[in-house]
Formats: C-alpha cells, sequence, structure tokens
C-alpha cells in the first residue's frame, strides 16, 4: 500500500475549465516523466480522477488524448463513496490545525499592506504545508475506505460516518 504519485498545484481563485484542462495535461506528462511511473508502471494506464465540479464537465473532449490516459468521472454526489472528499477532508483538517497555531499572526499585519493580504499569505503557507499529508499511502487507505463504503451501499447497510 501507499505506492503511486500525487500531484497537485495550488491555485489561487476559482478553478476554470482551460485551467483544469492544463492541469490534466501537466499531470500526465509529470506522471510519464517520473521515475517512479518508469521504474514501476511503465506500459500501464494513468488514471485521473475528477469531481463532479463545473470545471470539470467538459475535461474529456477539451484535453489532449492519450491512449494511456484514463479519466475517472466520480458519481453522483455521496462524500462517504468519494475518496476526493475524504483527501481534503484531511487537508481541510491540517490547515486549520496549522492556521490555529498562528491565529495570532492573522490579526497582525506586520510589513504587509492589508490584513486580507496577510491572512491570504497566511492561507497560502498553511495550505503549502498541509498538502504534504496528502501522500500516496493516504490515497490509498482513502481509497478502500470508499470502496468498503460503496459495497455496503451496494448491499443496503447504513453508512457510518468517520470510521
Amino acid at each position: 500500500m501507499g505506492h503511486g504519485i500525487v500531484c497537485y498545484e495550488l491555485q489561487h481563485g476559482s478553478i476554470k475549465m482551460a485551467m483544469n484542462d492544463a492541469f490534466v495535461d501537466n499531470i500526465y506528462e509529470h506522471v510519464k516523466a517520473s521515475s517512479e511511473y518508469q521504474d514501476d508502471f511503465a506500459g500501464k494506464k494513468i488514471v485521473v480522477v475528477l469531481g463532479n465540479a463545473p470545471a470539470h464537465c467538459q475535461t474529456e473532449d477539451r484535453i489532449t488524448k492519450h491512449d494511456d490516459l484514463i479519466l475517472l468521472r466520480l458519481g453522483t454526489y455521496s462524500p462517504m463513496c468519494n475518496s476526493i472528499e475524504l483527501y481534503f477532508s484531511v487537508l481541510k483538517s491540517r490547515i486549520t490545525s496549522f492556521l490555529a497555531l498562528g491565529r495570532d499572526d492573522m490579526l497582525d499585519i506586520g510589513t504587509f499592506r492589508t490584513l486580507t493580504e496577510r491572512r491570504m499569505t497566511l492561507l497560502e503557507n498553511a495550505a503549502k504545508h498541509a498538502i504534504t499529508c496528502i501522500t500516496p499511502r493516504l490515497v490509498a487507505r482513502m481509497t478502500v475506505h470508499c470502496q468498503c463504503a460503496v459495497e455496503a451501499a451496494r448491499r443496503g447497510e447504513d453508512m457510518e460516518h468517520g470510521t
């Protein structure tokens, strides 16, 4: 467990379709060039998981086509069955913890022109710090968790939140 590649980019503002398309193309190129892919996955398909955000709605038609690229679109929103929601839950928790430790800094303008500029810098630093928690091992664990939730749903069993 924990074998694979995690790719991300930090982005200010909302994500538009063209930005998302470029990101998917960048992921593909990054993965193909990585030593992990070359050593362990050469010849295998590259899977990019997409949620249901508006920026994802036309990705299949807008990106560069590759025979070894699979875009996996998640089904209707169901957070217990959506591993992306679980990754973001962990990420948001880490960001919140980071910001809580620097609460006094949020109120100190320091060398910044405005309090908003200071807070945006703190938030960006929190995101950079927190993103390191999204590891291949975490992705694998959360994926298994979601698979179990999907199977429980198929059997008509209740889903337990937070397990």
